[in-house]
């Protein structure tokens, strides 16, 4: 079976002193391999609900699945492109790229091959060595998006990745 069936059905979520719901009855299921744009104005709910689907926040109801397992909490399944980076600032790229293969235990030599080749496909491999501050905002843009696409998550969620990013690498 393909990997990458999400579906949020009949989602709300409210939050603690607004009167104003942030989602209200949003369903939407997506395909393995499609790209799916979610649009609106600002404050509408767009980053909620891939808080949501991402699992960094819990439905008030309604119910998220992928591949038809029930969505509780974050998981390596699932990765996330936020509109800031969030790089630790201690560590390089390359060190960024490889975090979340560490925390899943892959073996050092496969992680640094794997974040290496990532940062090869976001146009990095030569600022590899460099600490974040060494960086432009683009840069760490990308290193962000490295970092979710060495994962190989079934579902990738973007925010706003390319917001910080100049027109010719947007594109």
């Amino acid at each position: 079976m393909e990997r990458g069936r999400l579906a949020l059905n009949s989602i709300d979520k409210n939050f603690d002193g607004s009167h104003v719901p942030a989602l209200r009855g949003v369903s939407i299921a997506t395909d393995p391999g499609e790209f799916v744009v979610v649009v609106g104005p600002s404050g509408c709910g767009k980053s909620t609900l891939l808080n949501v689907a991402a699992g960094v926040l819990k439905p008030d109801s309604g119910t998220v699945t992928l591949d038809e397992n029930p969505v509780n909490g974050p998981g390596p399944q699932r990765t996330m492109v936020f509109q800031e980076h969030g790089l630790f600032p201690w560590l390089t790229a390359l060190q960024n790229v490889e975090f979340g293969l560490k925390m899943a235990g892959i073996p050092a030599r496969e992680r640094q091959q794997r974040a290496a080749d990532a940062l090869a496909m976001v146009h990095l491999s030569n600022s590899a060595g460099k600490l974040v501050h060494e960086l432009s905002g683009g840069m760490r843009q990308r290193v962000a998006i490295a970092r979710a696409l060495v994962m190989d998550p079934a579902v990738l969620l973007m925010d706003e990745p390319f917001a910080s990013l100049d027109a010719q690498t947007r594109t």
